[in-house]
């Protein structure tokens, strides 16, 4: 994402040039209206059938460059302001657009070299330094600088099923009881509360060498049942890796380490490695291939359900073109949970399963954004307690809003439903959650 500086210093340029311009005709006139109301799609569809006969156009090349741009026809607005730049070496809103058409098309060194020829351009002292802040901006963008961020969020929720549990009041377990429908407790029932909850989170990122960096964060969370907290979740995590960059490459490995409790007691700890390749297609389409283990220990089971961890996946993204900027994605992945004694395998599974999600920009403050996955869970052995070998089908949908009121915060407001059918009764649940969190992010 192109930063809020950098923003700032295209739209400087873009309403100095409007004011100035003395505009050809009706459509360019019509076509800078647009543009000024950030309605960058219909000002590209309107000047980009008269490319043929206007290109070398001065102004008209200069409005198709800023309307490709941006909306995301980033090599045709490129090729429209070198036109401008061809005729016109000295025309600081052409040079201001054309480095952000680069940045955007992941031509970082380009993008720098436009805004050193504009320092060399301009003797005003507020714009050299708002460039140089700018120059700045773009070497942590591109990993070439130090860059450190900070996150904190608090929201109020309800959720009608805090301790993911069967809204069934008895179950049958022929393996404990046969014949007899077993009562359980309330504990072990559906159970719905308002909450209220916290996190915050640190991170960093350091050049090593000009491909090769080093990251790490640290984040935790907190939630409050106002009915019930007895199933109070928190958890921190922690991981620090390397990540190595070339050309359209980017390879990752890190460690990472998780703490999760419940009411202030240790639930869940695990450590692991987690690799990830990532291949830049081009500039609307990304994958990746990913692999994760993990140790899982869980104190309060006496070993029972401790087990080691490893999945693998795949996933693609695509940017659309247009002002809306859609994005959507694609995964799918394949693993196995193993129990560290074999006595307990009834424990182990495999899974597999899909995620598929987007977003797409409403306006230029608010995001919607919607996703779904769906998991398939089939266990080794058969349960001893209901003496069935287990299985598992679980869906799950989200879907939200992001609003950006002023720089640095967030308000989210979610919906999120999950339904996990099971052919065990005690593990067949359904959950539904609405909030609204606000959040505050830094960056230095």
């Amino acid at each position: 994402m192109f930063t809020q500086r950098l923003q700032t210093l295209i739209l400087t340029f873009l309403l100095a040039t409007f004011s100035l311009m003395a505009l050809a005709d009706e459509k360019l006139d019509q076509a800078a209206q647009l543009i000024k109301q950030k309605n960058f799609k219909p000002a590209y569809e309107l000047l980009e059938p008269l490319e043929s006969e206007r290109a070398g156009e001065i102004d008209y090349d200069y409005l198709l460059g800023v309307a490709a741009i941006e909306s995301g026809q980033v090599s045709r607005g490129v090729f429209a302001l070198e036109r401008v730049l061809a005729q016109q070496p000295n025309h600081l809103s052409a040079r201001a657009m054309i480095a952000k058409g680069y940045f955007r098309g992941g031509e970082a060194e380009n993008a720098r070299a436009e805004f050193q020829n504009i320092l060399g351009q301009s003797d005003d002292p507020q714009l050299k330094k708002l460039i140089e802040d700018n120059m700045s901006a773009v070497d942590k963008a591109t990993g070439q600088a130090t860059t450190f961020a900070a996150f904190i969020d608090g929201g109020w929720g309800f959720d009608s099923n805090i301790n993911s549990a069967t809204s069934n009041s008895t179950v049958v377990a022929p393996g404990i009881a046969p014949g007899l429908n077993l009562t359980l407790a309330s504990a072990s029932r559906e159970q719905s509360s308002k909450y209220l909850s916290l996190a915050a989170g640190a991170s960093f990122r350091t050049p090593l060498s000009k491909n090769l960096s080093l990251f790490g964060s640290v984040q935790g969370s907190t939630r409050t049942n106002w009915n019930e907290n007895m199933f109070d979740p928190s958890f921190v995590d922690f991981s620090l890796g390397l990540n190595y960059k070339r050309f359209i490459d980017s390879f990752t490995i890190a460690l990472q380490r998780n703490n999760y409790d419940i009411d202030g007691n240790r639930f869940r700890k695990s450590h692991g490695v987690a690799a990830q390749w990532q291949r830049q297609l081009d500039d609307q389409n990304q994958v990746s291939l990913f692999l994760q283990t993990a140790d899982l220990n869980y104190p309060q089971s006496g070993g029972v359900r401790d087990a080691q961890r490893n999945v693998g996946g795949v996933a693609w993204g695509h940017a659309f073109s247009g002002d809306k900027a859609p994005v959507v994605y694609l995964s799918g992945y394949y693993g196995q949970e193993d129990t560290d004694k074999s006595r307990f395998d009834f424990l182990s599974n495999e899974f597999y399963g899909a995620r598929i999600g987007g977003q797409m920009v409403l306006n230029y403050k608010l995001v919607a954004f919607a996703n779904t996955s769906y998991e398939v869970r089939e266990y080794d052995k058969q349960d001893p307690a209901f003496l069935k070998t287990r299985e598992d089908d679980q869906f799950d949908f989200s879907v939200g809003m992001r609003y950006l009121p002023i720089a640095g915060w967030t308000i989210r407001p979610q919906l999120s439903y999950l339904k996990n059918d099971s052919n065990i009764s005690l593990f067949d649940f359904d959950r539904t959650v609405l909030s609204v969190n606000f959040r505050k992010d830094f960056d230095w």
